[in-house]
């Protein structure tokens, strides 16, 4: 009877142990179900919630059977688990809060290289008694839970083989095998990369999230639409051919500056605001330069995208989903206007006081065709401004690269004094901020948003002033191609003033201008920032016989990047460019095989 006793006593022990490893996995099902935007427990049919609980729940759960096989603790597995989900759905809140766009896999890349992501995203975490109590709570429940008694039902065999089926199923998610991609169909189907916010809505985050993964991370640049591409060159063809047999400009090729500006617009486009307090630099210049407005890729962050645009010349659109090129993308080399005029004599350098590392632009710079990169370790702490490096030392920097003699510079420049968050900014000048003038229709809060950004706008304007003074009393021919990356994160004030034209935040533009030392031509042109680069080469007097003369041929002959037919040779052509197959059915599309070889 003793043996039957001792054989029998281990079976309720695993039933309160499995009991607890199910309650456990509960748990994570149910955060998921209220945390996931995707998912309305509420007022979905009860199928759709179940296949969305399991689909965004299913990475969770493979997480938690693996830590589960590592320390044999449910309590403790699923408490990292949840750790971890609620750090990713609050990130989510946070991004959707800022920029209105949900989490992507590249944002999850910063994981690898945490440094100079930290040292960025920290600016936007105010850490208070509250919240300092909080994480002081959470680890000290993970030191609790770290006494937790192991499961006995996993000692052996048992845990190593739950980690091997944990380890296997996470794998084949992260790398979309086919059992996995047959249970994720419905979601895929849902998924649209062109609609990232609505494709969450739709299919939840986890969920989304593995889908972007799967078809769009890493996959290169898209095929061209062979057809699309001729179609659209043979229409133009007359102006093609026109643009292919230009000679180039005589005189001595200028040099160039870009300065792309961090977060800068016209405040006066919104409602109360005074129309002639704010730009004044830029709108002193304006009398003599080509300028406008300008349509860019991206609402209150995603610098990158509007970079991409203006380096290379493809609509980002063009990658078929594709948000943050240099980081999903990572390709050895890419053409644009970096790469064009290095092959024309030029040397190239390109200066951004962030780390060098951030959005992969130490290897992007280089596969761009910038022989020099100068990033944050060039800059010293005293120059920094409130909190980044203030762009007076970005434009004593860019002079300094100027040479007086030598082959023609190409600079390319990234501003940083006036990045985000704007709900503070330490160390202004309390005088200069008070005589700021403020709208009516802001409350304290929105007052303090725009107060900082104003501030920081007063600067960035009369830096270009400076530059753009600097650059007229060079001897040398040099351009000044001056514009802002996208409008700031200042939803606060968006909301309580609006814009004079009605429209949304998302709609605005932002200036650009175009400045010669030596050409005084005054033009007001409202533009798109992937053309910019054609623009300036055309100003500059460099003809590539290739894209960008093929680009500024198109946009001179009333091409329509608007119209639908348009569009999609626009983006065949831009994806032939970034293959590096558009030379080859350019002359095709002239009916020249040998075209492009006798034009070089």
């Amino acid at each position: 009877m003793k043996l039957v006793a001792d054989i029998a006593a281990p079976r309720p022990l695993y039933v309160r142990e499995t009991a607890r490893v199910f309650a456990c996995a509960l748990v994570i099902l149910l955060t998921v179900g209220q945390l996931d935007p995707g998912i309305d427990l509420y007022s979905l049919p009860q199928h759709d919630i179940v296949q969305r609980l399991a689909l965004n729940a299913l990475p969770g759960l493979t997480m938690f059977g693996l830590l589960l096989a590592l320390t044999r603790r449910a309590v403790l597995s699923s408490w990292l688990v949840l750790l971890v989900l609620g750090g990713l759905y609050a990130a989510n809140d946070a991004k959707l809060g800022a920029l209105q766009t949900p989490l992507l896999p590249a944002d999850l890349r910063f994981l690898a290289e945490p440094g100079p992501a930290l040292q960025l995203f920290s600016k936007y975490l105010h850490v208070g008694l509250g919240r300092l109590a909080l994480i002081g709570a959470g680890v000290g429940l993970t030191l609790v839970l770290l006494r937790e008694r192991r499961l006995q039902s996993l000692e052996g065999w048992r845990a190593p083989l739950l980690g091997l089926v944990a380890l296997a199923a996470g794998t084949g998610l992260v790398g979309g095998s086919t059992p996995w991609r047959r249970l994720y169909q419905t979601t895929e189907l849902a998924f649209q990369p062109w609609a990232l916010g609505e494709s969450v809505a739709r299919t939840g985050l986890i969920g989304s999230l593995l889908v972007y993964h799967w078809q769009i991370s890493g996959n290169g640049i898209p095929p061209a639409d062979h057809d699309a591409a001729l179609s659209l060159l043979r229409a133009h063809a007359p102006a093609l051919r026109n643009a292919m047999a230009a000679a180039p400009a005589k005189g001595t090729t200028p040099d160039i500056v870009v300065v792309q500006s961090e977060s800068l617009f016209d405040p006066a486009r919104l409602r109360n605001v005074l129309s002639d307090r704010w730009l004044r630099q830029y709108h002193r210049l304006t009398r003599r330069a080509n300028y406008g407005d300008l349509v860019v890729p991206t609402y209150a962050g995603g610098t990158i995208r509007t970079e991409f645009e203006v380096l290379t010349g493809a609509p980002l659109t063009s990658l078929g989903g594709v948000q943050y090129p240099w980081v999903e993308l990572d390709a050895d080399e890419y053409p644009g206007i970096a790469r064009t005029l290095g092959a024309q004599g030029y040397r190239t350098v390109a200066i951004h006081p962030n780390a060098a590392a951030f959005w992969n632009r130490d290897r992007a710079y280089p596969a761009l065709g910038f022989e020099r990169f100068v990033d944050s370790t060039a800059f010293a702490d005293s120059e920094i401004v409130g909190l980044f490096v203030g762009d007076a030392a970005l434009t004593d920097r860019i002079v300094a690269e100027l040479a007086s003699d030598g082959p023609p510079q190409f600079v390319f420049a990234i501003s940083m004094e006036n990045h985000g968050p704007f709900d503070w900014r330490p160390g202004l000048d309390p005088a200069r901020y008070s005589a700021l003038p403020m709208p009516e229709g802001l409350d304290e809060g929105g007052r303090a948003w725009f107060g900082n950004y104003l501030y920081l706008l007063d600067d960035a304007d009369r830096e270009l002033g400076r530059l753009a003074d600097a650059l007229m009393k060079r001897k040398r021919h040099t351009l000044l191609l001056f514009y802002g990356d996208h409008l700031p994160d200042l939803a606060p004030v968006y909301y309580q003033l609006g814009f004079d034209d009605g429209r949304d935040a998302k709609q605005q533009p932002v200036p650009w201008l175009l400045l010669d030392n030596q050409n005084k031509r005054m033009r007001h042109t409202d533009t798109r920032s992937w053309f910019l680069p054609a623009l300036l080469l055309d100003a500059a007097g460099v003809v590539d016989r290739s894209y960008f003369a093929a680009l500024s041929a198109l946009l001179d002959d009333d091409f329509d990047p608007a119209d639908d037919t348009s569009a999609a040779g626009l983006t065949a052509l831009a994806r032939l460019h970034l293959r590096g197959e558009f030379d080859a059915v350019l002359a095709e599309a002239l009916d020249t095989p040998d075209f492009v070889a006798a034009a070089n």
